[in-house]
């Protein structure tokens, strides 16, 4: 069961979150079955599931998972225990891609708290519950402010991670903020370069890689309209 487990994981981080829910689906059944429904590795499976299911794009299905198993994860392993906080970041992604920024930014700000305490500052996880709320503050409609994050965020990922998954996702947030704040030509630079270590890292095709290149092309597509409209 846990060679499952971690198949969802590698064909999610390969850019097919939907097979992954697919898998984990499977795994929940046989986990409940066999280790009884609330298991931490059961709980666990539940949690993978509903964040596949919102990289995958179902986001209001992602928040009833969450909303269903976060309660029974609280009772089981106790309300701060380090993976109820890390399934309250899941949870608040989730609301973020829904529509939902503000509840999913106060969510975030709460969670990078517990997790500085249990972790410090230095720590992947809470690196990335800043980076978390960096993106938020942006869809909250304050560009300036997600840049400032970002760029603070990204020199401490860089330190830490070096060329990794995380920092590709700050760079691509940090391109798309400055082009959203008016910054046109920094933007469009910023996704260049991330582009191109997208693509060594992830591949071309990958949904990420692929993802910034749209990104791009609007900012190309601002910068065009505002050229012939000077």
């Amino acid at each position: 069961m846990n060679t499952w487990h971690d198949i969802a994981r590698y064909v999610a981080e390969a850019g097919h979150p939907q097979e992954a829910v697919d898998v984990l689906l499977r795994v929940v059944g046989d986990r409940t079955r066999l280790l009884g429904p609330r298991h931490e590795q059961t709980l666990a499976a539940r949690s993978g599931r509903a964040r596949f299911a919102s990289e995958a794009g179902d986001h209001e299905a992602a928040v009833h998972q969450f909303h269903e198993v976060l309660p029974v994860m609280e009772e089981a392993l106790g309300p701060q225990h380090l993976e109820v906080w890390l399934t309250r970041q899941d949870l608040a992604r989730a609301l973020g891609r829904a529509g939902r920024p503000a509840e999913a930014l106060a969510l975030t700000r709460r969670v990078h708290t517990a997790l500085v305490e249990a972790l410090g500052t230095a720590h992947p996880w809470a690196l990335s519950s800043r980076y978390e709320e960096a993106v938020l503050t942006g869809r909250t409609g304050r560009a300036a402010d997600a840049v400032e994050l970002l760029r603070a965020v990204l020199v401490d990922q860089q330190r830490v991670l070096g060329l990794h998954s995380r920092t590709l996702s700050t760079r691509h947030q940090l391109g798309r903020f400055l082009a959203l704040d008016g910054h046109l030509e920094e933007g469009l630079r910023v996704l260049d370069e991330v582009i191109a270590d997208q693509s060594r890292f992830h591949g071309p095709d990958h949904p990420r890689t692929l993802a910034s290149c749209r990104e791009r092309a609007g900012v190309r597509e601002a910068l065009a309209e505002r050229t012939n409209g000077a």
